[in-house]
């Protein structure tokens, strides 16, 4: 059997050559020849898996993504195509502005609200839009001012308590009404309060002029 003795080799020291450089977590990226470093701009953190971006990213390809939380001030989309449910806004003062026109396929909902009794005076919200009065009393009820709403904003009021009774019978009495009043100096179709009490299951539409009144239409 063959006998093998030891051998010395002798290699220069090597400065720069391949040594990882950066923040720790950052991401390694080619600065020369044969040289790297990172950067605190893009760091991958392993205790909450999250990778770190600041900065732009251009992506050419696609983005596959379970959920994407997006918080802007001002951007250009060009064409959003999506599948499954989506969500704008988390609370009720979020306002969602379109420039153009909005065609929707399928069914739309608005906010609803019930008006009862224990309810009554009622004021108006700015976030309200239907509002169904179901009571045999009275109930009035007050709009916000017409300045502190956009102009254009609609309410619709319907009386889902049914006819009015001027004998004996169910329905709501005679004597009794809704009354739709505005704020301060605001005026309704020039006047300063609107009654519901002609015929059963009466309804009115308004809208604001952003500024002094609220008409019926």
């Amino acid at each position: 059997m063959a006998e093998f003795g030891w051998a010395f080799i002798d290699c220069d020291e090597t400065s720069g050559g391949g040594q990882a450089a950066g923040p720790t977590g950052s991401l390694q990226f080619l600065t020369g020849s044969n040289a790297t470093s990172g950067s605190s701009n893009l760091t991958f953190l392993t205790s909450s898996n999250t990778l770190n971006l600041t900065g732009t990213l251009n992506v050419s390809g696609t983005i596959n993504a379970n959920e994407i939380n997006i918080d802007v001030e001002n951007r250009t989309v060009v064409n959003i195509e999506v599948s499954g449910s989506t969500k704008f806004g988390d609370t009720i003062d979020d306002v969602h502005q379109f420039t153009g026109s909005l065609r929707v396929t399928g069914g739309v909902s608005f906010n609803y609200y019930t008006v009862e009794a224990a309810d009554h005076p009622y004021s108006i919200l700015t976030t309200d839009y239907i509002l169904g009065v179901s009571s045999s009393n009275y109930v009035s009820l007050t709009l916000p001012a017409a300045n502190a709403v956009p102009k254009g904003t609609i309410y619709i009021i319907k009386d889902e308590w049914g006819g009015f009774n001027t004998g004996s019978g169910g329905g709501r009495p005679a004597v009794d009404l809704i009354a739709v009043s505005a704020s301060g100096t605001d005026l309704i179709d020039g006047n300063g309060n609107y009654e519901i009490k002609d015929g059963n299951n009466a309804a009115i539409s308004l809208y604001s002029n952003g500024s002094n009144g609220w008409f019926v239409f």
